[in-house]
């Protein structure tokens, strides 16, 4: 009984541990943050990710921006040493990357992670470190919901998402929709706003990325038998998404398929096909045809690099650094509350702006948009 008491209250205290910042921690990279500035002239910030195995531009966007604020002075009369720290994008091997990230105190912020589950996990790490978290594509509104005053991300949450593609069903029509969505923290969250702000779904069947094409047959014929539907909402990621829309449309779903974002990818018309383009829809705050001179100068930037077009990815990693930096220059400072209150204090113009942050590191007076195919490319229709 003894032992199972102790086991109790040393897993209690593990708990409150990580939900209660250690001042102790934050003291501390704050000095060395500070010490490293002051006599080597440099700041360090982590980008974490899964940068082996990348399937979109989100590396190539933050190392633009790296050497575009190296490039112009740095900050604070420092260069900026970005170090990459890899996830892999598992839950397990992104544990492990945190505390790898936050052994060096001098390490001021981090950008990351890609995947909600990874940041909501981590986010309680960073936090007890007295690390600032800065989330370029990680959606799921419990990141910033936890009361963590160093979180930030600068892409709308699922919330937002679900509400306006539910807000585009109604205006179409589609009363009726069935909702087919990833068995993870992100598509599990999407599809749970999306059911809640419309009010319309019929059913909803989760899927594992493990799924083969047979698979996703199979529950399309099951709709198909036991259901009258208008549309789907699909909430998943790439590049399954792109693959279970092939399944459905090979098996005779021809209904709209709408989505939170993942198909707004050029790489959809290699793997669904041009003849899976018919009834597509996508909600995505990127517009890759804005006429905004920040946005314009970064495309232009980007191309002028890598001699290919960007996409939302490499924008959101882009703005994550550029936004970042300059909240430090502001705050002439590397402390994380410092940096924080920075970036709650501006309306921020870059390319994927304008916008303000929140009291809880949210984006605020963002634009969403649908876009649907368009001459083998997702064009804005609303």
């Amino acid at each position: 009984m003894k032992k199972r008491f102790l086991f109790a209250l040393i897993l209690i205290l593990a708990l409150l541990a990580s939900c209660v910042r250690s001042d102790n921690n934050e003291y501390k990279r704050n000095k060395a943050a500070e010490r490293l500035l002051k006599k080597e002239h440099r700041i360090k910030i982590a980008a974490a990710g899964p940068w082996e195995s990348r399937y979109n531009l989100l590396k190539e966007g933050i190392d633009l921006a790296l050497e575009e604020v190296n490039g112009a002075g740095g900050v604070l009369g420092a260069q900026i040493e970005l170090i990459p720290f890899e996830d892999q994008n598992m839950l397990f091997t992104g544990g492990l990357t945190a505390y790898q990230l936050v052994s060096d105190p001098q390490i001021c912020a981090v950008i990351g992670h890609s995947s909600s589950s990874i940041s909501i996990s981590n986010s309680l790490i960073y936090h007890f470190y007295g690390l600032l978290m800065f989330s370029p594509y990680s959606t799921n509104p419990l990141l910033t919901k936890q009361g963590l005053p160093y979180v930030f991300r600068n892409i709308p949450d699922d919330d937002a998402t679900a509400r306006k593609a539910a807000q585009f069903c109604e205006k179409m029509g589609w009363n009726k929709i069935l909702v087919y969505y990833l068995n993870s923290s992100y598509g599990t969250g999407l599809a749970n706003a999306f059911e809640i702000q419309s009010g319309n779904v019929l059913d909803r069947v989760s899927y594992e990325t493990s799924y083969t094409k047979a698979a996703h047959t199979t529950v399309a014929q099951n709709w198909i038998n036991n259901y009258e539907f208008d549309a789907i909402f699909l909430a998943g990621l790439w590049p399954n998404t792109a693959d279970v829309v092939a399944a459905f449309r090979e098996a005779g779903i021809n209904v709209p398929i709408i989505d939170g974002g993942e198909f707004d990818d050029p790489a959809f018309f290699q793997t669904a096909g041009t003849r899976n383009e018919e009834n597509i829809y996508t909600v995505s705050p990127y517009n890759e045809n804005s006429e905004k001179p920040a946005y314009v100068a970064f495309k232009n930037a980007f191309r002028a690099k890598y001699g290919k077009e960007p996409d939302i990815a490499a924008l959101q990693g882009y703005d994550a650094l550029k936004v970042l930096t300059k909240a430090i220059g502001n705050a002439k400072s590397v402390k994380a509350s410092d940096i924080a209150k920075a970036l709650r204090a501006e309306r921020w113009n870059e390319g994927a702006g304008p916008y303000r942050f929140d009291e809880n590191g949210n984006i605020t007076n963002y634009t969403l948009h649908v876009k649907k195919p368009q001459n083998r490319a997702f064009k804005v229709i609303e």
